[in-house]
């Protein structure tokens, strides 16, 4: 397979799917994509950091070898998304190696209906612990802790975690210890984490951080997709403005190029 350029991808428009991500790439707005190296582009492969989609008509024989490999070559680690069944027994069948396979959600911001009541979590944060901005230097605190490490998991490392995480957390004597915040994908689309130190649970941290993801989307008039990990952080987000969309299947595989 070969990879297209960003003002290459004209004419792949017949292969977006509903997924933003998908159409932004073909669009040559982000990502990475790849088509057949001969033939009809009836198919490709979309990667926009670790959001790995594979849409169009799944090949088979040669084509599909081909496929299979610019997978494995890209994709260990990634997010795997399959759109459509097809794509799910195709990936199933031709997988050789170790993988995993798990549910995400995808919600879309709708606004904030009761702007007072999350202004008042906020009020009633306890004392000695403060909301802020994510620090760009959180990176290597939040990955040593396995309650904190999927906040960090969203970047590859340290340099795209201060350029681009974005969101809130609670910090007690400068240390985090709950927090919502993720990477955004433009104004359209943002992967965001809910988690909180076992020690801190059960007061309403991490809906409380959230609350002002919320309300600064609110006020900045944007209401992009999310995509979360879990159906607590569905129940957290659907107190904030926040619609379920879906669930969609997922997958992850692991290998070395001496396994491809």
């Amino acid at each position: 397979m070969i990879e297209l350029g960003l003002n290459e991808r004209e004419g792949l428009s017949e292969l977006a799917t509903d997924d933003i991500l998908v159409r932004l790439a073909l669009a040559g707005k982000c990502g990475k994509v790849w088509i057949p190296a001969t033939g009809t582009a009836s198919y490709c492969v979309i990667k926009v950091y670790h959001y790995m989609y594979i849409v169009g008509v799944t090949p088979k024989k040669d084509r599909a070898v081909s496929l299979w490999g610019t997978i494995a070559r890209h994709g260990d680690g990634a997010y795997i998304i399959p759109t459509s069944e097809s794509w799910i027994d195709w990936l199933v069948e031709n997988i050789d190696c170790r993988y995993r396979n798990f549910s995400r959600y995808l919600l879309a911001f709708k606004g904030v209906e009761n702007r007072a009541l999350l202004e008042e979590l906020n009020g009633a944060l306890e004392e000695g612990l403060n909301i802020d901005n994510v620090r760009p230097d959180d990176y290597d605190a939040l990955l040593k802790d396995m309650w904190s490490e999927d906040f960090a998991a969203c970047f590859d490392n340290r340099d795209e975690f201060a350029k681009d995480a974005t969101g809130y957390m609670v910090y007690k004597d400068g240390v985090a210890v709950s927090g919502c915040m993720g990477r955004s994908y433009g104004k359209e689309f943002m992967e965001l984490v809910f988690a909180t130190n076992p020690e801190y649970r059960r007061r309403n941290l991490a809906l409380t951080a959230a609350s002002n993801v919320s309300l600064y989307l609110d006020d900045e008039k944007i209401n992009p997709y999310i995509d979360v990990r879990n159906q607590h952080s569905v129940e957290l987000a659907s107190r904030l403005g926040f619609e379920f969309i879906k669930e969609y299947q997922v997958y992850q595989i692991y290998n070395t190029e001496d396994e491809i």
